[in-house]
Parts: C-alpha cells; structure tokens; sequence
C-alpha cells in the first residue's frame, strides 16, 4: 500500500507511524476495539484524578477565603461531591480489578 497523498485511496491507521524505530502502525498497535476502549479508560482515570485534586484545592480554598456561611456551604457542597467522585472512581477500579482476578482476562483497563 502507498502511503502518498496524492494517491486516491490512502488509508492513515496503515501511514501513520508510531515507532520509526520499529515500524509500528497505528493498524498494528490498536488492532482491536479494546485496546482502543482500555486507552481511553485510563487516560480517563487519569483525568477524572486531576479534576478530583483541583475540586479538593478548590474547596479548600473557598472555605479558607469566604468569611461568610454560604461560602463555606458551597465548599461543603464541592469537597462531598470530590468525595463522592473519588468512591466512584475507587470503587470503578477495583471492581475492574476484581473481575481481571474473576474472569482471568488481563488488562481491562
């Protein structure tokens, strides 16, 4: 397959290169839907993991700064949602976890 542009048919996941070294294609590396879902979940993690400490900064910075009753409601209100979002994704993981250890597929996320 030619990887020129100029050609009528030119297929990206088969020309992109991720590797030069060893010659790895994006076809080659995400072959199936579930490296591609196992990707996008960890970096999702990863995400929701800075999202929870800015929240966590966040309150704690409002509670600090409002001299006012509302204001540290509203931190209240940030640092329980941060509390719940981090069971979510603790409970998310090790649930995932605990089905690898189950049904002995590795690396479901």
């Amino acid at each position: 397959m030619s990887c020129n542009p100029s050609s009528g048919n030119l297929n990206l996941v088969d020309c992109l290169i991720l590797n030069p070294d060893e010659g790895n294609t994006v076809a080659g590396v995400y072959d199936t839907p579930a490296v591609v879902v196992n990707v996008i979940v960890r970096n999702l993690f990863v995400l929701g993991g800075i999202v929870l400490f800015f929240m966590i900064i966040l309150a704690g910075f409002k509670f600090a700064m409002s001299p006012q009753s509302k204001g540290k409601e509203d931190a209240k209100n940030i640092a329980q949602g941060a509390g719940i979002g981090f069971l979510i994704m603790f409970s998310a993981y090790w649930i995932i976890q605990i089905l690898e250890i189950l049904t002995g597929i590795e690396n479901l996320i």
